[in-house]
């Protein structure tokens, strides 16, 4: 089970389309902080730094996590990876 800050997190970035939002999208506020750190951490979100700012997404599991189904591409992508072993380790 979630914390409620966590939850409030992760459907905020789901509702703004959970993929790729730009940070200025999304109405986290401050004392989200230490909610967001751990979604970053855990892995339920990813944050990329591009050239046009700074980009979140969910991944497979931050969409598990607030009871949603991910997008099929997710699981393909994820496929690809446990098949080539892209990035080493282990597959998830």
């Amino acid at each position: 089970m979630l914390s409620p800050d966590l939850h409030e997190v992760l459907t905020i970035l789901y509702n703004a389309g959970a993929s790729r939002v730009p940070a200025e999208e999304l109405d986290w506020n401050k004392e989200m902080t230490p909610a967001l750190n751990h979604a970053l951490t855990m892995q339920y979100v990813v944050r990329r730094d591009t050239r046009h700012g700074r980009l979140f997404s969910l991944t497979e599991a931050g969409y598990t996590a607030i009871g949603q189904e991910a997008p099929a591409h997710l699981s393909i992508s994820r496929a690809f990876r446990s098949i080539f072993r892209i990035g080493g380790g282990s597959p998830d």
